[in-house]
């Protein structure tokens, strides 16, 4: 992805940059417009062109986790709330207003607006919203997501049990039990908390809790996700899908935001362009609106008048990473970890791979969201301590260093960048590692799963939300469903448990402080940068914002585009 996700977000930025990307991203802070307050007018039939990368793994929305399957998600659904352009916040989308919350902050209750329908014209009711977040909690859907849920009564103990071994009787207790912390009534729908949540009202903005139509899903069962059945409440609906080549999503005509605006855009097509050098071939053939750019594409777009002009620079949404399977030798041991951790020289890998767009990152929370810490530089570039740490490994892990490869997602660019790391380890430790490419599909479904979880691999996460708890609990609690690096730390997981439900901001801070550090520390990844985004934009393209937690989702119905020439 991020991992998920996620939503995250154009969803394509830094995809197509380096690797996959987890998670969304939606909006935040140090929001930024690209072609503010245009004076073209719309073109009411026009169409934007982009590139998600890759077929995505899924775009169920109570199974998704990457980045491009919450862009398709996203464009068709709208949540209870949404992230605000401005500060990231949550602010009302379905729901008419922000939630009543009770004064011991475990109960949130959400009105929905009047008059909402599905993309077929039937309405939308909380028990859609209700049947969505019972398929997020249900084990046989097998969300990665599904942690997210267990703020709510009856969640986690349902989504943890085995349905191969308990029985239809106790699954069903356990659903049941799960359902009644949900109420809905004809125009609201509220939730029972295990404790006081901060965050919840940011998890009502994110994809795992739209509304699902059950009759659709009950229709297309396994191929509900198809355009035929995929039915959502959200500004697009999607018309088309020619798999491995393009999504094809066209103006949700039963659709008004909250502020009454409906999509402005006709059509939106996401092509499937896994090169990025063939990718920016296309934007200069005039085949694609909008391009991430890359190193790579500096030199040329430097040299060209035109492209100089259509470049738009924002914030960056990510950190990326090379994550360890902390379950399997060698990384099982720490000081192999912390080996790598500080064997390879951040600032030259921004300056000479990704050509300065982007920040070297020594701690996994990156500027612009709260948690950030400068001061933690632990995994720093030190090649003597980083030897010093490897003479320290245990004879299993040293053995293990014998067969090292890294698993990434294959592309020319991503082979470049994964060639600049074989380079230090081997300098730097002494280390040679195998490369080991595998398609952009097969490696979404490598990494989100705990039993086929590479040794090691190239990811990078995307917020979800503005807060603290989408990259600590999420990414690496003992609860977090995605997976990303089996870490399993006691002292860890009482830190941010501790400061998810902490009403006290100072103290919430400080416990999450202390986790991030001992984050690092242990080395459950090796933190490498925190991307920027640096976009090429048609002159034709307007109102596509970006943001510091990515493009779109909060705003897809702002963007549009003038008449082609």
């Amino acid at each position: 992805m991020t991992p998920r996700v996620k939503a995250p977000w154009s969803l394509l930025v830094a995809f197509m940059s380096i690797a996959l990307v987890i998670t969304a991203c939606q909006s935040q802070p140090a929001g930024t417009t690209a072609s503010q307050a245009p004076a073209d007018q719309a073109d009411p039939n026009g169409e934007l062109v982009t590139n998600m990368g890759a077929e995505p793994d899924t775009i169920d929305p109570q199974k998704e986790s990457f980045v491009q399957e919450i862009g398709v998600t996203m464009k068709v659904f709208e949540a209870l709330m949404t992230p605000s352009l401005k500060d990231g916040k949550p602010i009302p989308a379905a729901a008419k207003d922000q939630p009543k919350v009770s004064s011991d902050g475990t109960e949130y209750t959400y009105t929905l607006r009047d008059g909402l329908k599905f993309s077929d014209g039937s309405p939308v009711t909380p028990a859609d919203f209700k049947y969505g977040w019972e398929r997020l909690c249900d084990p046989t859907t097998a969300g990665d997501y599904a942690f997210t849920g267990y703020i709510v009564k009856g969640c986690e103990k349902w989504n943890e049990m085995d349905t191969k071994k308990a029985s239809k009787a106790d699954l069903d207790a356990a659903r049941q039990a799960f359902l009644d912390n949900i109420v809905t009534t004809n125009n609201a729908i509220t939730f029972k908390l295990t404790e006081p949540a901060p965050y919840f009202n940011s998890i009502a903005a994110i994809w795992v809790g739209v509304p699902v139509k059950k009759a659709a899903i009950d229709k297309g069962g396994d191929k509900w996700t198809e355009p035929a059945t995929f039915i959502g409440n959200g500004p697009f609906k999607l018309t088309e899908w020619k798999h491995n080549e393009k999504m094809t999503f066209e103006r949700n005509d039963n659709f008004v935001g909250h502020d009454g605006q409906k999509a402005k855009l006709k059509k939106w097509t996401q092509v499937m362009i896994n090169e990025g050098a063939v990718a920016f071939a296309a934007y200069r053939n005039n085949e694609l609106d909008i391009y991430p750019v890359a190193a790579e594409d500096l030199r040329t777009i430097q040299g060209d008048a035109d492209l100089t002009k259509q470049t738009v620079d924002g914030p960056g949404s990510c950190t990326f990473y090379i994550g360890f399977n902390n379950k399997k030798a060698p990384f099982t041991d720490p000081n192999v970890r912390v080996a790598f951790a500080k064997s390879f020289d951040r600032d030259q890998w921004v300056k000479d791979i990704i050509g300065g767009i982007g920040k070297p990152a020594t701690s996994f929370i990156p500027p612009g969201i709260p948690g950030y810490d400068a001061e933690d530089t632990f995994q720093k570039f030190d090649p003597t301590a980083a030897k010093a740490a490897l003479a320290k490994a245990s004879p299993e892990a040293t053995a293990a260093l014998a067969n090292l490869k890294v698993t990434y997602s294959s592309s020319a660019r991503n082979k470049t960048r994964l060639e600049w790391f074989q380079q230090q380890w081997k300098t730097n430790l002494g280390v040679n590692v195998a490369l080991d490419p595998v398609d952009a599909t097969t490696y979404t479904q490598l990494v989100k799963k705990p039993e086929t979880l590479p040794t090691m691999f190239l990811l990078g996460w995307c917020s979800d939300y503005y807060d603290q708890q989408d990259w600590l609990t999420t990414v690496f609690s003992s609860k977090a469903s995605s997976a990303r690096v089996g870490y399993t730390s006691k002292q860890f997981d009482d830190l941010v448990f501790a400061g998810d439900k902490e009403l006290n901001p100072q103290t919430r801070d400080q416990d999450y402080q202390k986790a991030s550090r001992l984050l690092s520390q242990d080395a459950a990844a090796a933190f490498i940068y925190y991307d920027a985004t640096k976009l090429l934009e048609k002159p034709w393209v307007k109102n596509y914002s970006i943001t510091s937690l990515g493009f779109e989702e909060a705003h897809f119905t702002d963007a549009y585009v003038t008449k082609k020439p």
